[in-house]
Protein backbone atom coordinates (compact mmCIF):
# COMPACT_ATOMS: atom_id res chain seq x y z
CA UNK A 1 0.00 0.00 0.00
CA UNK A 2 2.78 2.43 0.87
CA UNK A 3 4.63 1.65 -2.35
CA UNK A 4 1.51 2.19 -4.40
CA UNK A 5 0.88 5.52 -2.65
CA UNK A 6 4.48 6.53 -3.25
CA UNK A 7 4.34 5.60 -6.93
CA UNK A 8 1.09 7.50 -7.34
CA UNK A 9 2.58 10.57 -5.65
CA UNK A 10 5.75 10.32 -7.69
CA UNK A 11 3.72 10.91 -10.82
CA UNK A 12 1.90 13.92 -9.30
CA UNK A 13 4.80 15.82 -7.75
CA UNK A 14 8.19 16.90 -9.10
CA UNK A 15 11.25 15.27 -7.52
CA UNK A 16 12.09 18.31 -5.39
CA UNK A 17 8.74 17.90 -3.59
CA UNK A 18 8.86 14.18 -2.88
CA UNK A 19 9.61 14.66 0.82
CA UNK A 20 6.63 16.96 1.19
CA UNK A 21 4.50 14.62 -0.89
CA UNK A 22 5.39 11.62 1.23
CA UNK A 23 4.68 13.51 4.47
CA UNK A 24 1.37 14.76 3.04
CA UNK A 25 0.48 11.29 1.77
CA UNK A 26 0.88 9.77 5.23
CA UNK A 27 -1.79 12.14 6.51
CA UNK A 28 -3.96 11.52 3.47
CA UNK A 29 -3.59 7.72 3.48
CA UNK A 30 -4.06 7.24 7.21
CA UNK A 31 -6.43 10.09 8.03
CA UNK A 32 -9.43 7.87 7.36
CA UNK A 33 -8.34 5.56 10.17
CA UNK A 34 -7.28 8.17 12.71
CA UNK A 35 -10.06 10.24 14.22
CA UNK A 36 -7.86 11.89 16.85
CA UNK A 37 -4.27 13.10 17.12
CA UNK A 38 -1.61 10.48 17.68
CA UNK A 39 0.12 10.51 21.07
CA UNK A 40 3.79 11.40 21.02
CA UNK A 41 6.45 10.47 23.61
CA UNK A 42 7.04 13.18 26.20
CA UNK A 43 9.18 13.82 29.26
CA UNK A 44 7.71 12.19 32.39
CA UNK A 45 6.20 14.57 34.93
CA UNK A 46 8.71 16.54 36.96
CA UNK A 47 7.18 15.27 40.23
CA UNK A 48 7.81 11.58 39.51
CA UNK A 49 10.12 11.20 42.53
CA UNK A 50 7.56 12.85 44.83
CA UNK A 51 4.76 10.67 43.48
CA UNK A 52 6.64 7.37 43.71
CA UNK A 53 9.95 7.71 45.59
CA UNK A 54 12.73 5.42 44.37
CA UNK A 55 11.06 4.62 41.05
CA UNK A 56 13.19 2.88 38.41
CA UNK A 57 11.04 3.56 35.35
CA UNK A 58 8.98 6.44 34.02
CA UNK A 59 7.63 7.29 30.58
CA UNK A 60 5.01 9.62 29.19
CA UNK A 61 2.86 10.35 26.14
CA UNK A 62 1.00 13.53 25.28
CA UNK A 63 -1.65 14.92 22.93
CA UNK A 64 -3.03 18.42 22.44
CA UNK A 65 -5.70 19.04 25.07
CA UNK A 66 -9.03 20.58 24.20
CA UNK A 67 -9.35 24.19 25.39
CA UNK A 68 -10.16 24.62 29.11
CA UNK A 69 -9.87 20.91 29.91
CA UNK A 70 -8.63 19.96 33.38
CA UNK A 71 -6.91 16.76 34.51
CA UNK A 72 -10.04 15.31 36.12
CA UNK A 73 -11.98 15.56 32.86
CA UNK A 74 -8.95 14.29 30.89
CA UNK A 75 -8.73 11.24 33.16
CA UNK A 76 -12.42 10.47 32.65
CA UNK A 77 -12.06 10.75 28.90
CA UNK A 78 -8.86 8.68 28.77
CA UNK A 79 -10.29 5.77 30.74
CA UNK A 80 -13.98 6.01 29.81
CA UNK A 81 -14.17 4.19 26.50
CA UNK A 82 -11.04 2.14 26.03
CA UNK A 83 -11.00 -0.12 23.01
CA UNK A 84 -11.86 -3.81 23.27
CA UNK A 85 -8.23 -4.87 22.69
CA UNK A 86 -7.15 -3.05 25.89
CA UNK A 87 -9.90 -4.70 27.94
CA UNK A 88 -8.94 -8.06 26.42
CA UNK A 89 -5.27 -7.61 27.32
CA UNK A 90 -6.15 -6.52 30.87
CA UNK A 91 -8.40 -9.57 31.26
CA UNK A 92 -5.59 -11.82 30.05
CA UNK A 93 -3.19 -10.11 32.47
CA UNK A 94 -5.61 -10.70 35.35
CA UNK A 95 -6.08 -14.38 34.50
CA UNK A 96 -2.37 -15.06 34.09
CA UNK A 97 -1.52 -12.91 37.11
CA UNK A 98 -3.76 -14.96 39.38
CA UNK A 99 -1.68 -18.02 38.55
CA UNK A 100 1.38 -16.35 40.09
CA UNK A 101 -0.40 -14.50 42.89
CA UNK A 102 -0.71 -10.97 41.48
CA UNK A 103 -3.56 -8.67 42.43
CA UNK A 104 -6.03 -8.34 39.57
CA UNK A 105 -6.45 -4.89 38.08
CA UNK A 106 -9.83 -3.59 39.28
CA UNK A 107 -12.59 -3.79 36.68
CA UNK A 108 -13.78 -0.35 37.75
CA UNK A 109 -10.39 1.19 36.97
CA UNK A 110 -7.27 1.96 38.93
CA UNK A 111 -7.75 3.49 42.39
CA UNK A 112 -7.39 7.27 42.61
CA UNK A 113 -4.51 8.22 44.91
CA UNK A 114 -4.79 11.99 44.56
CA UNK A 115 -6.84 14.35 42.48
CA UNK A 116 -6.48 18.04 41.60
CA UNK A 117 -7.55 20.19 38.66
CA UNK A 118 -4.08 19.97 37.07
CA UNK A 119 -3.10 16.38 38.00
CA UNK A 120 -4.78 13.06 38.81
CA UNK A 121 -2.70 10.19 40.22
CA UNK A 122 -3.95 6.60 39.93
CA UNK A 123 -2.29 3.30 40.79
CA UNK A 124 -1.70 0.60 43.33
CA UNK A 125 1.01 -1.42 45.01
CA UNK A 126 1.61 -5.13 44.58
CA UNK A 127 4.23 -7.58 45.82
CA UNK A 128 6.28 -7.40 42.60
CA UNK A 129 5.96 -3.67 41.80
CA UNK A 130 4.20 -0.41 42.58
CA UNK A 131 2.94 1.82 39.81
CA UNK A 132 1.34 5.19 39.35
CA UNK A 133 -0.42 6.65 36.33
CA UNK A 134 -0.41 10.45 36.31
CA UNK A 135 -2.78 12.34 34.01
CA UNK A 136 -1.85 16.02 33.84
CA UNK A 137 -3.00 18.96 31.74
CA UNK A 138 -0.61 21.86 31.25
CA UNK A 139 0.67 24.05 28.46
CA UNK A 140 -2.07 23.00 26.06
CA UNK A 141 -1.27 19.29 26.33
CA UNK A 142 -2.76 16.32 28.17
CA UNK A 143 -0.02 13.96 29.32
CA UNK A 144 -0.14 10.48 30.79
CA UNK A 145 2.95 9.47 32.78
CA UNK A 146 3.54 5.94 34.04
CA UNK A 147 5.89 5.56 37.01
CA UNK A 148 7.06 2.14 38.24
CA UNK A 149 9.10 0.92 41.21
CA UNK A 150 9.81 -2.79 41.17
CA UNK A 151 10.54 -4.75 44.35
CA UNK A 152 12.32 -7.80 43.01
CA UNK A 153 13.51 -9.60 39.88
CA UNK A 154 9.95 -10.74 39.17
CA UNK A 155 8.80 -7.10 39.05
CA UNK A 156 11.57 -6.15 36.65
CA UNK A 157 10.87 -9.19 34.45
CA UNK A 158 7.15 -8.41 34.47
CA UNK A 159 7.77 -4.81 33.36
CA UNK A 160 10.09 -5.99 30.60
CA UNK A 161 7.51 -8.50 29.36
CA UNK A 162 4.62 -6.03 29.26
CA UNK A 163 6.56 -3.06 27.89
CA UNK A 164 5.40 -3.33 24.23
CA UNK A 165 1.79 -3.60 25.42
CA UNK A 166 2.26 -0.80 27.95
CA UNK A 167 3.49 1.62 25.29
CA UNK A 168 0.54 0.89 23.01
CA UNK A 169 -2.00 1.10 25.84
CA UNK A 170 -0.60 4.30 27.41
CA UNK A 171 -0.50 6.07 24.04
CA UNK A 172 -4.03 4.92 23.15
CA UNK A 173 -5.46 5.99 26.50
CA UNK A 174 -4.21 9.56 26.21
CA UNK A 175 -5.40 9.72 22.60
CA UNK A 176 -8.90 9.33 24.03
CA UNK A 177 -8.58 12.84 25.43
CA UNK A 178 -7.99 14.65 22.13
Amino acid sequence: MRRAAFVRLKAKFPVRHWGLAIAHSAVEVYSGFMTRPTAIPAAPCADSERILPGHQFADAYKVPAPHRMNAIEATRMAFAHGPVWIRTLMGLRNRLGRLVGLKPAPASGFPVISQAADEVVLGFDDKHLDFRVVVAVAGGFATVTTIVRWHNAWGRAYLTAIMPFHRAIAARLIEGVA
